[in-house]
């Protein structure tokens, strides 16, 4: 038998990594998003407000919406699994906060198994959106946009703020629900992979989906399905190096964000207005890779891809702490404007 391609055997070894899902920003990219605006309300009515929904900051509750993700159903019996899994996560995993997320998730999803799509689990598509990165602007209507995805998911944690009742796509129960939501969402609006995506031919070209059914032809979930240095592209962008987020939290990222300029019109349009600009942003995740053909070993398909280093790792440790800068601003910016 004649031996695997050196790509084939390489994507091989990684398939017990590739099985992994993916956190958006990971837990610290989070926190350090949540601590960013925390700095920014720090001694105003808003964050007294703050405190007293969520009963915490920001920066802790930022991961309540990925420790949802442990919560499973098994012959129609839903809890919480694995804790101890996420240290990030160990704040919420007594009884009554276990107890929070599986009515959360048992609302919002019709069955949820592990790895489950999202048409099968509402809630976990509510962290991201694929829009094409040849486009400049988002629309709720264009190939991979949805009714219950990230844009429109900040827009419902929005509303139900306000008093509000959101879309039929999401059942938040509370203010402390959506608050919890919004500080989550917000950081991943400002994830580039979280909104802009790059559909790929078999032989590893961009190409542009006319249509949701192209897309979903042509779809590598947002990066998870690029192979780059060992590692999921999705996830060496969710993983925010600890000198950074560090460094953003002793103070330089409340300095940065106050120079971000504010957002203008209603409230309601900047989750749009948002996703724009990060989509315009998103293309830097893709310069200078070089994506090779699809390969399928019976586990989904998958593109193996190499680029330059360090100049890669630099352009993308950059563009990391200027989105995650702009997403603790917005925060901010949301939570004063609903509570001067």
């Amino acid at each position: 038998m004649p031996s695997l391609p050196t790509q084939v055997r390489a994507l091989v070894a990684l398939l017990p990594l590739l099985a992994a899902p993916a956190l958006a920003w990971g837990p610290h990219g989070h926190q350090t998003v949540g601590g960013i605006a925390d700095q920014l309300i720090a001694g105003t009515p808003t964050a007294k407000k703050v405190r007293a929904i969520l009963g915490s900051n920001l920066q802790m509750a930022s991961v309540w919406a990925d420790c949802a993700r442990s919560v499973e159903s098994k012959a129609g019996q839903w809890s919480y699994t694995n804790p101890g899994s996420f240290k990030d996560c160990a704040v919420y995993e007594n009884p009554a906060s276990q107890a929070a997320l599986v009515a959360f998730v048992k609302r919002n999803a019709t069955r949820c198994g592990f790895m489950a799509s999202y048409t099968q689990c509402r809630h976990k598509a509510w962290h991201f959106t694929d829009i094409p990165i040849q486009l400049k602007a988002y629309g709720a209507d264009l190939p991979g946009a949805a009714p219950n995805d990230l844009v429109q998911a900040v827009a419902a944690s929005i509303t139900v703020l306000q008093g509000g009742k959101p879309p039929a796509a999401f059942n938040i129960a509370s203010r402390r629900e959506a608050l919890r939501l919004l500080v989550h969402f917000v950081g991943d609006l400002h994830q580039p992979l979280h909104v802009g995506s790059i559909y790929l031919t078999e032989d590893g070209k961009p190409m542009l989906p006319k249509d949701e059914h192209e897309a979903k032809a042509h779809d590598n979930a947002g990066g998870n399905g690029i192979v780059l240095a060992k590692s999921k592209l999705h996830g060496l962008w969710d993983d925010v190096p600890g000198k950074i987020t560090t460094n953003l939290l002793a103070g330089a990222g409340a300095t940065l964000a106050r120079d971000v300029p504010p957002a203008t019109g209603p409230i309601g349009t900047w989750p749009m207005a948002w996703a724009t600009d990060t989509l315009q942003a998103a293309p830097l995740a893709f310069q200078g890779l070089k994506i090779g053909a699809k390969v399928n070993l019976g586990h989904g398909d998958q593109w193996p891809a190499s680029t330059e280093e360090p100049a890669y790792r630099r352009a993308r440790e950059n563009l990391q702490q200027a989105q995650m800068v702009k997403a603790g601003a917005r925060l901010a910016q949301i939570l004063t404007t609903l509570w001067p």
